[in-house]
């Protein structure tokens, strides 16, 4: 397994970013992009964009129906860890899929998505002097993994 894999169920390895695994899961179920743009009401062109990487950061909505297109859970795309139910959902939306810039560029899904369990660790802090120190060794790591990603 490299950085760019996951392992699921069954010790098999699909992409991590979210253009490897829409092509993984399209090329999975034989579609052309036509097929799947007609599945979704998405034009043919922009999935070819976003399987390249050319299109980065596609709203919400587009994610949900190419997963229903798919037939798949919008986790499997987007591989959102279950901590993050906690969160609103517009919080999400807006975090994971609204065009922003860090350090004076468009960060990765992985760091958007390490960016958003940092912010998680920090709200489920308790804080008090019996957890503090495993708190902020928590929140180190998570700071750690989140700069890797920006790189």
């Amino acid at each position: 397994m490299d950085e760019n894999t996951t392992t699921i169920k069954g010790n098999r390895e699909i992409p991590r970013t979210f253009s490897q695994r829409l092509k993984h899961y399209r090329q999975l179920r034989n579609l052309t992009y036509k097929q799947l743009g007609e599945m979704a009401k998405i034009d043919a062109g922009y999935i070819n964009k976003l399987e390249k990487g050319i299109r980065r950061a596609p709203s919400y909505p587009i994610i949900e129906k190419l997963s229903k297109a798919l037939q798949i859970n919008i986790r499997d795309l987007i591989d959102i860890d279950p901590i993050y139910e906690g969160l609103p959902r517009k919080s999400i939306q807006e975090m994971l899929y609204n065009e922003y810039l860090i350090r004076g560029k468009l960060p990765k899904m992985e760091a958007r998505e390490s960016f958003l369990a940092l912010i998680q660790i920090l709200l489920d802090s308790e804080w008090k002097e019996v957890s503090k120190h495993k708190e902020t060794i928590e929140i180190i790591n998570k700071v750690e993994i989140f700069l890797k990603a920006l790189n």
